[in-house]
């Protein structure tokens, strides 16, 4: 039986530019609707007896109502953790300064870290972030926060898997984390890219690597499964996402990700707005969805055109709903010509690359 959680996309600020980022913070600074996020907490912890949430980002300590949120938390009972680039994490543990209530309900933070080693993680992520990290690393172990160590596996940082599992384990972490790359629709996705089968024997050293370390390794959604109709946290209603625009949404991977206008499903992933619809009703609706993604799936594999990168199920969903998805050529769907990554595309045109920077408010 698994463990319901509720996640919420509080904001698309960030102060890094990393090249596999899903969102696109330089744009515009967009952030959730804190009166969406109180009723929701309310809602859910009725109806479906939640006591923990999850805040991702961009970098949700750059919402504007990040502190209001974690005491809105405690208020009600719940704990919380988040996903951190690590650069606010010193300025957080000021703010538990004084504050029991707020500090006992933080359960843990995963701190986002590409590399073991600096000159790695920084061509990923920026230059300086890396440090950053272990900055936060370090201080969330002197103040008994529980940390993660999550990469995001691609073409780069693939072959330092191993040496990534020794360090979380010496930093202290109460795991490592191993994520799949997703496509962003940018000229990026060229240099990240990695084969279904590269991908499936990622998978085999991860749990090669489980077995030889007492640290806990994690591998959420997203690896290649052997069974074809594998169905993921957000299919079974066990995780279940609001976005930055407070909409309820399939999952995080979709999360602001370009739709092709013929996308095969001939639906949104986006359900329904929050502003407006009943957390129930919007339940309801999601679950509409995720039985015709089921069928259309099961459809398929009867019908003998489930090829190797389906057996990938974020990458299937990412497909099926017309977003960016990998192939054996490579990264297809739409294309993401975002403001934030007018660098990339400068650059693939052989022109000077630019980059879009958006205000930080903390």
């Amino acid at each position: 039986m698994g463990v319901f959680n509720l996640a919420f996309h509080v904001t698309d600020r960030c102060q890094l530019d990393c090249k596999h980022c899903l969102r696109d913070p330089g744009k515009h600074p967009a952030d959730l609707d804190f009166n969406v996020f109180t009723r929701v907490l309310d809602e859910v912890g009725r109806v479906h007896k939640t006591s923990h949430v999850a805040m991702t980002g961009g970098e949700p300590t750059l919402w504007p109502r990040f502190i209001d949120a974690t005491d809105a938390i405690a208020a009600r009972g719940f704990t919380w953790h988040m996903v951190s680039n690590g650069r606010s994490f010193p300025w957080l543990v000021e703010q538990f300064a004084g504050k029991p209530a707020r500090r006992a309900a933080m359960s843990r933070v995963y701190f986002s870290l590409d590399s073991p080693d600096e000159a790695s993680h920084d061509k990923i992520r920026g230059k300086g972030s890396y440090r950053e990290v272990m900055t936060a690393a370090v201080l969330a172990g002197v103040h008994g926060i529980p940390f993660v160590l999550q990469m995001v596996v691609n073409a780069l940082n693939q072959h330092q898997i191993e040496a990534f599992g020794m360090l979380a384990s010496q930093l202290g972490a109460a795991r490592a984390s191993f994520a799949v790359l997703q496509p962003t629709g940018t000229p990026h996705d060229r240099e990240l890219y990695l084969s279904a089968p590269q991908w499936r024997a990622i998978a085999d050293r991860i749990d090669r690597l489980a077995n030889n370390l007492t640290l806990k390794i994690a591998t959420p959604e997203g690896w290649p499964q052997e069974h074809s109709f594998h169905i993921c946290e957000p299919w079974r209603s066990e995780q279940l996402h609001i976005d930055v625009t407070g909409h309820l949404n399939l999952c995080c991977q979709h999360a602001g990700i370009p739709q092709a206008a013929n996308a095969p499903a001939g639906e949104s992933e986006i359900v329904a707005d929050l502003r407006t619809t009943s957390f129930v009703d919007a339940h309801a609706k999601l679950i509409g969805v995720i039985h015709r993604a089921q069928e259309a799936k099961l459809r398929q594999i009867d019908a003998g055109k489930f090829d190797e990168w389906d057996h990938l199920p974020c990458n299937w969903c990412l497909k099926h709903f017309g977003k960016p998805h990998w192939t054996a050529e490579g990264a297809a769907g739409p294309g993401a010509e975002r403001e934030r990554w007018t660098g990339a595309w400068g650059e693939a045109k052989g022109q000077a690359p630019a980059r879009a920077r958006l205000p930080i408010v903390q």
